[in-house]
């Protein structure tokens, strides 16, 4: 083991300079040959992490659960789920990641539990036992024939009802995701007490460094849960209506709450990145100002969903355009403007497709430049950079001959069938629904890591994984690029290092966009804070074409000097930009 590296001591500021890596556990590293990534397996790569020039790691759910939504539901927040270790293989890997410097955050999945969470089994067993309010119930309506009906026609994020009938209660539970996923009743100040205690405190005690929150801006729900205009004819259930299910008046009441209450008690260093989905920069702003000390940061999906809107179907949504990806990263890099608030730079997570295939050109001989210059693009936005489990060997989307049966996701799984129901015998529509599923479904960024050129899967597992491995794997894999200097793995240490060199420019710098509706090449301004003087301009490549460079008019190119490229050779210093390259020039 490594000798210990201090970390610093209590500083608002050490989230915003570190840079996070999001591991996935099913499908990161399978020490123990049964196909599951686990524990273990992270424990196993701390080094590999470290040399990455990775500062702290977000582990999505590894509670138990009985797996309906992959962790995300949770059975109890103080067990570990057997399929990936146990409570002393946890406790191992918090040791050895401290050992090393490297802070650890958990996921906290907090809107829901699991419908097999004792809470929640004894929640349902009638209207009067103790648990009886700790979820939200309402009263089922009837049709003139005396039908029962759910209380309202809001559709799931998944498709089908929010609400779930049980007979022991003659009631309807809410859940906003699948039916496996009661929502808690917030409302209920014993449940929050409960929640503070079993999902926050116990892993604080333990020693993480604070959390990822899930879905925290759903906490609070209209209580009225009115109907929803009808948008879809043929359907029974609608979009919900955002506006009864986000960001409600008593969330920022509740969050102020738990920082003062539970989160102070130990130190000012624990950090809470929140979700923050379909929400304005001023209500963001709400969440993450220093001032208000509810989260310290936000992670924002509007970039997932560049060019769409939030109740669009999966089939439905297209490729965004390149004025509509800056659109959506200039929302983000905006929340510091003139504020106290923080934010993040991420291109992937667990929920998206892989990058290089959702915003560049995926496999082919574009992949490895467009890698890197997406490597570039966030590497030097400012904010926390988190980076996800293979983004940074370029891993890319799923094999478009999968087949329905390859995916994994129960979310996907759900819709496919849905798409069966409602249009029984067109081939066309389920074509349309496996093409948005190759193209968007979750399970892109939850296959195998590929660690090696290893048959059969790649390095993953000794024995066969829980999901297929991508077989581009012989290809893009980190045993290879650990050899190879020109790598994506290469590049995204020398971007790491250069950003973390530059901090005054690519963490804490102004943004400025460039040109917003240029439809081929993304360029910004980054400038330092203070009175240095310093800035950075960065211009990146979007097409498999040669671009000409658009140096602002009021720059001389003699003051400005090359800092970093994804291209070599004599002609990244001033030339033409190559397909999909990226530079970053300072100016002094």
């Amino acid at each position: 083991m490594p000798s210990p590296i201090p970390i610093p001591p209590d500083s608002d500021k050490w989230w915003k300079e570190a840079t996070g890596y999001q591991i996935w556990p099913a499908s990161f590293r399978d020490s123990s040959g049964d196909g599951t990534g686990d524990i273990n397996g992270i424990t196993l790569s701390l080094d590999y992490l470290k040399t990455l020039g990775i500062d702290f790691i977000w582990i999505s759910p590894v509670y138990d659960s009985p797996g309906h939504d992959m962790g995300y539901d949770i059975r109890d927040y103080e067990q570990i789920w057997a399929r990936v270790g146990n409570m002393a293989d946890m406790d191992t890997l918090i040791k050895e990641a401290k050992a090393r410097g490297l802070r650890v955050i958990m996921d906290l999945v907090v809107n829901h539990t699991s419908h097999e969470h004792r809470w929640f089994q004894e929640s349902k067993k009638s209207r009067t036992n103790p648990y009886s309010d700790w979820y939200i119930w309402r009263n089922p309506r009837f049709t003139e024939q005396g039908e029962r009906k759910a209380p309202s026609n809001w559709r799931g994020v998944f498709g089908g009802s929010v609400w779930t009938y049980v007979p022991e209660r003659d009631q309807y539970y809410l859940h906003l995701s699948l039916s496996e996923q009661p929502d808690l009743n917030w409302e209920n100040e014993e449940t929050r007490r409960a929640v503070h205690a079993s999902a926050i405190e116990f892993w604080l005690q333990k020693g993480v460094d604070g959390f990822r929150v899930d879905m925290v801006n759903a906490y609070w729900k209209d209580p009225r849960f009115p109907d929803v205009p009808i948008v879809d004819n043929d359907q029974e259930f609608q979009p919900m209506d955002l506006a009864y299910v986000l960001n409600g008046p008593k969330v920022h009441e509740w969050l102020k709450e738990e920082r003062v209450e539970v989160l102070d008690r130990y130190g000012k260093d624990i950090v809470m990145i929140g979700e923050l989905p379909a929400t304005d920069r001023d209500e963001v702003l709400r969440y993450v100002s220093a001032e208000s000390r509810e989260l310290d940061m936000t992670i924002d999906f509007n970039l997932f969903i560049a060019g769409n809107h939030w109740s669009v179907k999966l089939h439905d949504m297209r490729r965004a355009k390149l004025p509509e990806v800056k659109e959506a990263i200039s929302k983000t890099q905006g929340l510091l403007s003139g504020t106290s608030a923080w934010t993040t730079t991420f291109l992937e997570n667990h929920d998206s497709a892989r990058s290089v295939s959702h915003f560049g050109p995926g496999e082919g001989e574009h992949m490895i430049p467009a890698a890197k210059m997406l490597a570039l693009l966030v590497s030097t936005l400012s904010g926390t950079l988190i980076i996800y489990q293979g983004q940074e060997i370029g891993m890319t989307n799923v094999p478009q001959n999968w087949k329905k049966e390859d995916f994994k996701d129960e979310a996907i799984l759900r819709y496919f069938r849905e798409i069966e129901e409602l249009f029984p015998g067109d081939e066309e529509m389920m074509k349309r629904a496996h093409k948005a599923a190759l193209d968007r479904g979750r399970d892109n960024c939850r296959t195998p890591m590929q660690w090696s050129s290893e048959s059969p899967s790649g390095g993953f597992s000794m024995g066969d994984p829980w999901i297929g491995v991508n077989p581009n794997y012989q290809s893009i894999n980190v045993a290879a690029q650990l050899q190879d200097e020109n790598s994506v793995l290469a590049f995204w240490k020398s971007a790491i290092a250069t950003r973390k060199e530059n901090g005054d420019l690519f963490i804490h710098g102004e943004y400025h966009l460039v040109d917003q509706e240029n439809e081929l090449t993304f360029a910004f301004w980054k400038r330092g804070r203070g009175i240095s003087g310093r800035a950075a301009f960065v211009v990146l490549n979007f097409s498999s074409e040669e671009v000409e460079v658009n140096f602002p008019e009021d720059v001389e190119k003699g003051s400005l000097e090359l800092l970093i490229s994804t291209a070599k050779g004599e002609n990244c210093l001033w030339g033409r930009l190559e397909a999909w390259e990226g530079r970053a020039y300072i100016k002094q």
